[in-house]
């Protein structure tokens, strides 16, 4: 847990120096997507780590990670805005958020589909399981 908060940390820090390095020269977003990406996955781990932590005295580690977090996400936020147009980071925010949500329904799909090939499987299992009885069965009365 600890090395996952200081990781998501890390992260975050890392993404925004690695950002602020590149922001004057890329010609495009996609240049610092990586970087764009790795802040969150970090801000994802610090809030699970919030979400799991026990113990009492993370609560301010907790609560200043969490800070730190915005902070990094508010100037990355201002630094893509001024360099891309305005509404660049809400466009980035909103198509991850489409992006999330349908890998969400894929993966709900696929369980569904799992679910309902290893019902039919059962089903075809029994039902063979049944005729090898009644064939096993007048075998036997007939061959009596």
């Amino acid at each position: 847990m600890i090395g996952e908060v200081l990781a998501g940390a890390a992260l975050i820090k890392s993404s925004v120096t690695a950002i602020k390095g590149a922001i004057g020269t890329a010609k495009d977003v996609g240049e610092i997507a990586s970087f764009i990406d790795n802040i969150f996955l970090g801000k994802a781990q610090l809030e699970k780590q919030q979400q799991s932590a026990n113990s009492l005295n993370s609560v301010a580690k907790d609560m200043i990670n969490a800070e730190l977090a915005k902070e990094a996400e508010t100037q990355v936020r201002l630094m893509v805005n001024m360099r891309f147009g305005s509404k660049t980071w809400d466009r980035i925010v909103a198509e991850r958020s489409r992006r999330v949500k349908a890998a969400e329904k894929r993966l709900k799909a696929q369980k569904l589909k799992r679910q309902d090939q290893i019902e039919t499987a059962l089903a075809v299992g029994f039902l063979l399981a049944c005729v090898a009885a009644i064939g096993g069965f007048m075998a036997w009365y007939y061959l009596r």
